[in-house]
């Protein structure tokens, strides 16, 4: 399989602004900003790469539209260098499509900037399904289908 070194990302990461007023009681979204706050896509790679990094991942569906929009270039980075070590690159894969058909259904605006990399990024984990351990995966090729077919 041909490792593809990609960059999709922006070039400065959200500002406060961008965040918006995060209300206190929100502890997900506070502990989410705490993480991920004036961190380039670089740095966050080792996040995506760690022991939690389905926690990282899954903090994505919870943050406003701009972080979003540019953490989700990040992983998309990651998936595509596949620089796996804390994470299973089924795990990874999985993931992603999990986040971005909840995305589909909840928030499809906050995708359709990114629908030419996100398409891409799925057709090469569908591409490469040995690798990502799909094979005969029924689940994520419905999941596969669901997107390119509603976003």
């Amino acid at each position: 399989m041909k490792n593809i070194k990609y960059k999709v990302t922006d070039t400065k990461p959200p500002t406060a602004k961008d965040w918006g007023d995060i209300p206190k009681d929100n502890i997900d979204l506070n502990y989410i900003y705490k993480i991920f706050f004036e961190k380039t896509n670089s740095e966050v790679q080792t996040l995506f790469n760690g022991i939690v990094a389905i926690e990282y991942v899954d903090a994505l569906r919870w943050m406003p539209a701009r972080p979003f929009s540019y953490y989700i270039k990040g992983f998309i980075d990651f998936i595509l260098n596949k620089h796996y070590a804390g994470i299973d690159a089924n795990d990874a894969a999985y993931s992603f499509l999990r986040l971005i058909k909840e995305k589909v259904d909840s928030n499809k605006s906050s995708l359709l900037p990114l629908k030419y990399e996100i398409i891409s990024t799925i057709d090469f984990i569908i591409s490469n399904q040995d690798y990502f351990r799909l094979v005969d995966d029924e689940e994520s090729y419905k999941i596969y289908q669901y997107i390119k077919s509603n976003l």
